[in-house]
C-alpha cells in the first residue's frame, strides 16, 4: 500500500477540480442551462464569453465584434 499512496494522491490532485486553473476551469462552473439572459448579470467576462461562444447567446454581442458584454470584457 505504501508505494500505491503516491500515485493515487498524484491522480486526486491532477483530477481535482479546485486545483484546475485556465479556460476549462471557467467552463466547467457555467452552464447553458443557467438563464442568465442579460450583460449586467455577468460577473466575470469569462462567463460572457461562455454564454456567446458556447450557448449561443448572441444578444451578449450587440454590435458583432465578438467581444460579449463590453461593459464587463473591456479591451
Amino acid at each position: 500500500m505504501k508505494k500505491l499512496t503516491p500515485i493515487l494522491t498524484a491522480l486526486f490532485l491532477i483530477s481535482s477540480p479546485v486545483l484546475a486553473k485556465g479556460k476549462k476551469a471557467d467552463t466547467e462552473q457555467f452552464s447553458c442551462e443557467d438563464s442568465i439572459p442579460y450583460c449586467k448579470q455577468m460577473k466575470s467576462c469569462a462567463q460572457a464569453k461562455f454564454y456567446l461562444k458556447q450557448c449561443g447567446m448572441d444578444r451578449l454581442d450587440q454590435d458583432g465584434d465578438g467581444v460579449p458584454c463590453e461593459n464587463v470584457c473591456r479591451r
